[in-house]
């Protein structure tokens, strides 16, 4: 029995696939698309020993991409729901470079080291980012992309009120926001079936964008960017867009230049 799927439409080996309402296919995402270019360009030659972890993998579509790409790849996430929906996966792609792992990101030490860590849809999820960042910078040796939502400064800007962010705050001795991740306990203690949510923590803390980037510098990355060509085609169109401006979310990059 195929298990639920809420975002990713992966593509298996006997051409079927997991979510077609959706209308497109994972490896056709702009987020998708953008990681394969910038693993490309770091790793164009032989991949089979170039370890490249997906945390947070929810589906384990991004996972199943970098797999057929040749990596050796791992895929991670804490619910029972999403790991089972990644073994389902699994099962019907052939491919034996691919595994997942049910823990909790915190404890990515224990599955590392890796040459490339991507983690998509989590990072705000998290009440510590900072600290996150540094195991991180500890676990790749030349490559981390985070695609992820920020705050900005502005008390007035339209991303921080779409998602009730709150008042500018410190923690971890940088600005950001704070977003509420449960509205009250009995949310909190159903979170395995919330799967888009966090875990351990009620609430998360969006870095500001400035103090993100420096983050990452921070974490041993000594090459910084965010990768616009995750918009593309119309790079200059999205960033003026409504979607973009309230979305607050980009992809980060961090390389470490001096790795491998």
């Amino acid at each position: 029995m195929q298990p639920s799927f809420t975002a990713h439409n992966i593509r298996l080996s006997d051409g079927t696939m997991t979510k077609p309402e959706i209308g497109y296919r994972i490896d056709e995402h702009s987020n998708c698309a953008a990681a394969r270019r910038m693993l490309d360009l770091l790793f164009p030659g032989e991949r089979s020993r170039v370890r490249v972890a997906d945390l947070g993998c929810l589906e384990g579509g991004y996972s199943v991409e970098f797999a057929r790409m040749g990596f050796d790849t791992l895929g991670i996430d804490v619910r029972e729901s999403n790991i089972a929906a990644c073994e389902y996966v699994k099962a019907r792609v052939d491919l034996p470079n691919l595994a997942f792992a049910r823990d909790d990101v915190w404890n990515i030490e224990a599955h590392g080291p890796f040459d490339a860590i991507f983690c998509c849809g989590l990072f705000y999820h998290l009440d510590k980012p900072r600290e996150f960042l540094q195991r991180l910078g500890g676990c790749a040796r030349k490559l981390l992309m985070v695609q992820t939502h920020f705050s900005t400064a502005d008390a007035k800007a339209v991303g921080n009120a779409a998602w009730s962010l709150s008042p500018l705050a410190e923690n971890e001795g940088v600005p950001g926001r704070w977003y509420t991740e449960f509205n009250d306990e009995r949310d909190f203690a159903a979170r395995e079936a919330n799967r888009w949510a966090s875990w351990d923590n009620k609430t998360s803390f969006w870095l500001q964008k400035e103090y993100l980037l420096q983050a990452i510098h921070d974490a041993g990355f000594d090459i910084v960017t965010e990768q616009y060509d995750a918009l593309a085609p119309t790079i200059a169109a999205n960033l003026l867009s409504e979607d973009y401006i309230r979305g607050n979310r980009g992809m980060f990059v961090g390389i470490k230049s001096a790795a491998r």
